[in-house]
């Protein structure tokens, strides 16, 4: 009887926040050029509470996202930088609630992105004409 009576003690007072079954959830899409709606796979999404804890997803292949949280109020951001504008909107999770359609749609930033530092970009385009006069004068020499 002491051990029940010691689980019942233990289950209320280390009660976790996240024993509220509280959540986040939504969908993240993106605007191709011609203005059309496309799910956003792998973008990463955060919801940051007000004491600065941070919780961490990213989105499925059709774009949808579940953050699960407690009971406060919530900074939701979804960012895939640098080919797309970061958003944040910010969410009340009442206990016991799922704030399901929290939904972002990012646009692109326009900035390529470069697969190279710019600096690399010269010694790289001079390799490649060096080996390709090299290949046209072995071609010829056959």
């Amino acid at each position: 009887m002491l051990v029940l009576l010691a689980l019942l003690i233990l289950m209320f007072t280390i009660a976790p926040s996240f024993g509220s079954g509280a959540g986040i959830s939504g969908t993240i899409y993106w605007t191709d050029q011609y203005g059309n709606l496309h799910p956003f796979s792998w973008v990463q999404v955060s919801a940051t509470s007000e004491d600065g804890a941070v919780t961490l997803t990213s989105s499925t292949v059709d774009g949808g996202y579940a953050l699960f949280v407690g009971t406060g109020t919530y900074n939701v951001t979804a960012s895939s930088e640098p080919a797309f504008i970061s958003q944040s909107k910010t969410v009340v999770v009442p206990f016991g609630g799922v704030v399901a359609g929290v939904d972002f749609t990012l646009q692109p930033t326009g900035k390529p992105i470069p697969e190279y530092p710019a600096s690399v970009v010269p010694v790289l385009l001079l390799l490649t004409m060096l080996v390709a006069a090299v290949m046209i004068r072995r071609s010829r020499a056959h």
